[in-house]
């Protein structure tokens, strides 16, 4: 079977902890700031660095149990996430934090409509490959794969087949163009799933809308593997402050 050409980008890693607030407590209030104030730094060194464009950044509060603080990471080798999340760890308030769920993988562009013919179709597909993440206040994210079972192995369809779907899939997800920023990123042979999604929205409803409406076609209804979904709200520095500072009295 002819596999689809895709076109890389930057490598990505989304990052969860959750606080230990048993722990948090007993730390002083001088101490939790200085220690949020180190880190307040170090998201500053990455905004002078994206400023060059070399890579991007989101840091979100995480909605549910699943963690409480969020981050996502996009640098041009692998070897320079590895780096960020070093520094992370060498920061005094990540010994306040439980790590949680991580995800590996690279931006990702598929060719299944053929590749860019013109300046304005390469535009569009290197701010997908080397995005600037948008400063929405919401996202979701979610890893997903597709099937590989008897009646339903999408590697053994043809290469037309698979084109068709994505195309009916493609077609759903140009009509919530301004409503829903995507971003794809491949992760075969990088984490335990295929892909990453990661969307960003005005109104967490339109991360809904348009899964559910994908859902009725066979790219996923059939095809489609989804382990689970994380969604949160973007936070500047004031909601860092608010996140590790208010109420955490003993």
């Amino acid at each position: 079977m002819e596999p689809v050409e895709t076109l890389e980008g930057w490598y990505c890693m989304h990052l969860l902890w959750s606080i230990d607030g048993a722990s948090w407590r007993k730390v002083t209030f001088e101490h939790q700031q200085e220690m949020v104030h180190q880190f307040q730094l170090l998201l500053d060194d990455f905004v002078q660095t994206e400023a060059k464009g070399n890579g991007s950044h989101y840091v979100f509060n995480v909605s549910g149990h699943k963690a409480d603080l969020g981050l996502i990471i996009l640098r041009e080798t692998l070897a320079e996430l590895n780096e960020i999340e070093l520094q992370l760890t060498k920061l005094p308030l990540f010994d306040y934090l439980k790590r949680g769920t991580s995800y590996v993988s690279v931006t990702e562009v598929g060719t299944y409509t053929g590749k860019p013919k013109s300046d304005k179709g390469w535009a569009y597909v290197n701010q997908h490959l080397k995005p600037e993440l948008p400063d929405k206040p919401y996202i979701c994210f979610y890893p997903m794969s597709k099937l590989r079972i008897p009646g339903a192995n999408w590697y053994t369809l043809t290469y037309d087949e698979r084109r068709q779907f994505m195309h009916d899939h493609g077609t759903v997800g140009r009509t919530y163009a301004g409503k829903i920023w995507q971003y794809i990123t491949g992760s075969i042979g990088l984490d335990d799933f295929e892909w990453g999604v990661t969307l960003f929205a005005e109104t967490p409803l339109m991360f809904k809308k348009i899964i559910a409406e994908m859902r009725y076609y066979e790219a996923s209804s059939v095809y489609g593997e989804f382990p689970y979904f994380v969604v949160g709200t973007h936070m500047d520095n004031a909601g860092l402050q608010k996140m590790f500072l208010e109420n955490w009295e003993a």
